[in-house]
């Protein structure tokens, strides 16, 4: 027997002699019976009354605006999408578990994360799963699997995971910032481009969601991800600080044992203020596989690129300028930082359009010149403004670059919900 089967048959016979009837009565995911935190319905209503659900304009995506404790407003993500949360990552953890063939090896990798995740992550983690009501375990193990993803310290998991991302499924990102001199009306515009084929093997790309929370501690954020997905992969805050990342290779060192990247992101989102806050945020996190992140700020108009090993922390922040790590040498290009899977592509594509680079540009002429087969998000900030396009894989066949953008004010969602915002 199965320990989750045992588990349950022992907490049904703890409840002694039902009659038959109360039995079928009993809702064991009810949020009364799993939650320490929320002891009435009242309560629960008064919460849930905290939190809104819309649609951009153009009705592509899912806006879930969230408020409170980290509890609260994993609670009231599980809830309000609680039929999408459901199907996401009911199909995501299913088809994770038959690829793999070892559904302990989400315990196994969750538990050796578990003591670097921040609490507040935790417990929003408990919130889903209890607004939702999904098993805890499905939760943990879908927020397990990024790191697992680019994890290769093992060689049997780093072969199946490289089948499962071989070709058109490649893991591999590009990120790039457009400065005053490279930008046509002087403006800073910085490119994150998702290149992780999950709209080949998954439904999430079915499930894009916005969520723009406002913690009871920290800088209000809005993540640009997916329904039932808390971690950070994409996004901006209040501050005008905006997100990238890439994974960089299988380097000796990786561990699962670490602050999972897409939780280091989300500190990065809620804590950070400037770029100075964002180098502090990642220097002192433990690391895990090896990462390059580009992060700016819209109010200095600044952006940075970091290469984060597990043992080994740089920082790139010279735009123009070449530069060597390992085997790559990116050639600069004036009032330009970037780095990717394509370089040379890169670095022509920036050349050319130099000095005329506008929104319309990236989306149009730009970025599809630079995506892998395997390109599921794109988003276009522009951090001065507290803006952003955002663009996703609609199915297996139809890659991010070939989509519609859609535009996100973030700065008037904030004021809309009453958040003020902070650029």
């Amino acid at each position: 027997m199965k320990r989750r089967d045992f588990l349950k048959l022992s907490s049904l016979a703890s409840l002694g002699a039902l009659p038959a009837c109360g039995y079928l009565k009993i809702d064991p995911m009810h949020v009364l019976l799993r939650s320490d935190l929320i002891e009435s319905m009242e309560q629960e209503r008064a919460i849930m009354g905290r939190a809104r659900l819309g649609w951009t304009a153009d009705r592509r995506i899912r806006v879930l605006f969230v408020r409170g404790t980290p509890y609260e407003r994993g609670y009231q993500h599980g809830k309000l999408l609680r039929t999408e949360v459901q199907a996401n990552l009911g199909s995501l953890y299913k088809k994770a578990v038959d690829k793999f063939r070892l559904e302990e090896l989400f315990d196994e990798a969750y538990e050796r994360q578990r003591p670097y995740i921040p609490q507040e992550y935790v417990e929003e983690m408990h919130g889903l799963a209890h607004g939702s009501k999904l098993p805890l375990h499905v939760i943990h193990g879908i927020h397990a699997l990024p790191e697992i993803g680019e994890w290769g310290g093992k060689k049997r998991f780093k072969t199946i995971i490289k089948q499962m991302m071989d070709g058109e499924l490649a893991t591999s990102c590009s990120n790039l910032t457009c400065f005053k001199g490279a930008s046509k009306d002087q403006r800073m515009y910085v490119v994150r481009i998702l290149d992780w084929g999950l709209h080949r093997i998954s439904r999430l790309h079915e499930f894009p969601l916005i969520t723009v929370g406002v913690p009871e501690k920290g800088i209000p954020y809005a993540n640009i991800g997916w329904v039932g997905f808390l971690g950070a992969i994409s996004g901006m805050n209040a501050k005008g600080i905006t997100l990238g990342e890439m994974g960089y290779g299988d380097v000796p060192g990786e561990t699962m044992r670490g602050k999972p990247m897409p939780f280091l992101l989300r500190d990065v989102l809620e804590y950070a203020s400037n770029l100075k806050d964002v180098r502090r945020i990642i220097r002192e996190s433990p690391g895990t596989n090896s990462f390059i992140f580009m992060m700016s700020d819209g109010k200095s108009k600044e952006s940075e690129l970091y290469i984060r090993d597990h043992d080994r922390f740089v920082v790139k922040e010279t735009p123009g300028k070449d530069y060597v790590d390992r085997e790559n040498h990116v050639k600069g290009v004036e009032h330009t930082l970037y780095g990717g899977h394509y370089l040379d592509k890169m670095e022509a594509v920036l050349k050319r359009y130099h000095g005329g680079i506008t929104p319309e540009l990236l989306m149009d002429k730009i970025i599809p010149e630079i995506v892998m087969p395997s390109n599921f998000q794109n988003v276009v900030y522009a951090p001065e403004d507290l803006k952003f396009w955002v663009a996703n894989a609609k199915s297996k066949e139809e890659a991010a670059a070939q989509q519609p953008y859609t535009f996100f004010d973030f700065g008037a969602a904030l004021s809309w919900y009453g958040a003020k915002p902070a650029v």
